[in-house]
């Protein structure tokens, strides 16, 4: 075999292992959630804004996290810090592990939406993310009830919901959560729950406003789409942005 020969091989199989790795690559960009394709997204800490934002209707801007550590309750303030953005319509996303909260924390929270309206930030509401189980959500309601006491009346509250909240839970039960609106998170961590499509007929029985969050470069079959799109209660899609 000459050296040209030989060179010629070497040089055909590194495009072919090129090749190999390149493929999956492409197939995910392909059918993954292209966020360029919606208008309503959450950012988190950690995640650096992406040209999408410029496109964006609604936000929901994670600022913190409610915890609580050697019996108090403390509020963790994080996130980008108080600013006036461009976003017509801006939720302020506050992680909760507790739901023993005294009045104190939830005045906190309250005095942080007042300094994003008073940067000249309009239409602020108030997002809670609490993952609460199935059999708890009475307890999750009593919580939500007191928040939204507390509430001025031109502040909408939204909560996240877990995929199976609808199926294994009371929908009557979800129906009655005094929201604005339910963002259901078909993802956990940065990936799509396994076989998260059987869970979403039972959205279908919801009569509050509902929405499907979605992880970027995540699953999504956009024939559900159409389908939750039957309900007058459905409000389409959020994503969770992702460097």
């Amino acid at each position: 075999m000459g050296r040209e020969t030989a060179l010629l091989l070497v040089t055909k199989r590194i495009l072919l292992v090129f090749s190999l790795l390149l493929s999956p690559i492409v197939c995910v960009a392909q059918s993954g959630v292209d966020a360029s394709q919606y208008q309503k997204f959450w950012l988190w800490a950690g995640v650096r804004p992406q040209p999408v934002l410029h496109q964006m209707s609604e936000l929901y801007l994670y600022q913190g996290e409610i915890v609580r550590q050697q019996g108090k309750a403390r509020l963790w303030s994080k996130g980008i810090p108080v600013s006036r953005l461009k976003a017509p319509k801006l939720w302020l996303s506050i992680r909760v592990t507790t739901l023993d909260i005294p009045e104190p924390m939830l005045d906190a929270m309250l005095t942080l939406r007042e300094k994003w309206v008073a940067a000249g930030n309009q239409h602020v509401g108030i997002q809670i993310d609490f993952d609460a189980a199935s059999y708890q959500l009475d307890k999750y309601a009593e919580f939500l009830s007191r928040v939204r006491n507390k509430l001025p009346k031109d502040c909408p509250l939204s909560v996240t919901g877990l995929l199976d909240w609808a199926k294994t839970g009371n929908v009557n039960q979800l129906n009655q959560l005094p929201v604005d609106e339910l963002v259901v998170q078909t993802y956990q961590g940065r990936k799509t729950v396994t076989n998260y499509d059987a869970y979403l007929p039972a959205l279908l029985g919801l009569t509050i406003p509902f929405r499907v969050g979605l992880v970027q470069y995540g699953e999504w079959d956009k024939q559900w789409q159409q389908r939750l799109s039957q309900s007058p209660h459905y409000k389409g899609e959020v994503v969770f942005l992702l460097n």
